[in-house]
């Protein structure tokens, strides 16, 4: 039933997304065509143009891969299709996982279309040479690889606070949607303070990372202290990650009032 569930669940979410997902692969490939013409001004402007939309684009995505998730969650559970959901063969854990593994799937679908689409129109051997001397002459695919995953668990932890603030929010009797946007955004907040918090502890150990919280940082951040800003980074994000989904499936199994 568990994958059943996933399906459906993976097809409303994608059957508007793949629009989403072709618009941007076609942005960005109709930009690296057009910088071929860059050095005149129509081909300036058009590139400028394009580049424009292909920004625009990567943020579409990933917003509204966000956003189909929580309304899938919300309509699925909680408001006229809930109470059909709530018949069906399942138990509240398989119901709350195939949200949570298809926010998952399609999270990692729209991070990779976007980090794919990034190579179509940005890679250059400009940028090449930046992360090449950011790892000071070294190997940067650890940390280009690294600074991706954490992007991706940046993107995650955004779609489980709104779903965990959706859960909670729901509980009470009035003003459910309010509740759970601010309850999603307090929380996004709370939780990235105690990112930070833990970035800055690490500074008493690395001054290159303690020099990026001074006034005047020398921007001599060396490639070690990259590896300990991405790894703390990944190991808070999937502690949190984890302690929100086993929360939110907490309290999702406790009751759920349907509108």
């Amino acid at each position: 039933m568990l994958r059943k569930l996933i399906k459906y669940d993976l097809l409303w979410i994608n059957r508007v997304m793949v629009y989403y997902y072709a618009l941007t692969i076609v942005l960005s490939v109709l930009m690296r065509i057009a910088e071929n013409f860059t050095g005149s001004v129509m081909g300036d402007i058009v590139y400028g143009i394009l580049r424009g939309f292909v920004i625009a684009a990567f943020a579409n995505v990933i917003i509204n891969a966000a956003i189909r998730i929580w309304v899938r969650f919300t309509q699925n559970h909680y408001k006229d299709e809930a109470y059909l959901t709530h018949t069906l063969p399942a138990t509240k854990a398989q119901l709350f996982d195939s949200k949570a593994i298809s926010a998952l799937i399609s999270t990692l679908t729209a991070v990779a279309v976007v980090i794919v689409c990034f190579f179509i129109a940005f890679w250059n051997n400009d940028i090449y040479t930046y992360f090449h001397n950011l790892v000071e002459y070294g190997n940067a695919a650890p940390i280009i690889a690294g600074i991706f995953i954490t992007s991706l668990l940046e993107v995650l932890y955004i779609v489980i606070v709104g779903l965990f603030g959706i859960v909670v929010g729901h509980r009470s009797n009035n003003g459910r949607m309010l509740r759970s946007i601010i309850i999603g955004m307090v929380l996004y907040f709370a939780l990235q303070c105690i990112l930070l918090a833990a970035i800055y502890a690490a500074g008493s150990f690395d001054d290159s990372i303690k020099a990026m919280f001074s006034n005047n940082p020398q921007n001599s951040i060396g490639l070690d202290s990259y590896r300990t800003l991405i790894i703390i980074s990944d190991v808070i994000y999937v502690a949190i990650n984890t302690g929100l989904y086993f929360g939110a499936k907490k309290l999702f199994q406790k009751g759920v009032n349907v509108d």
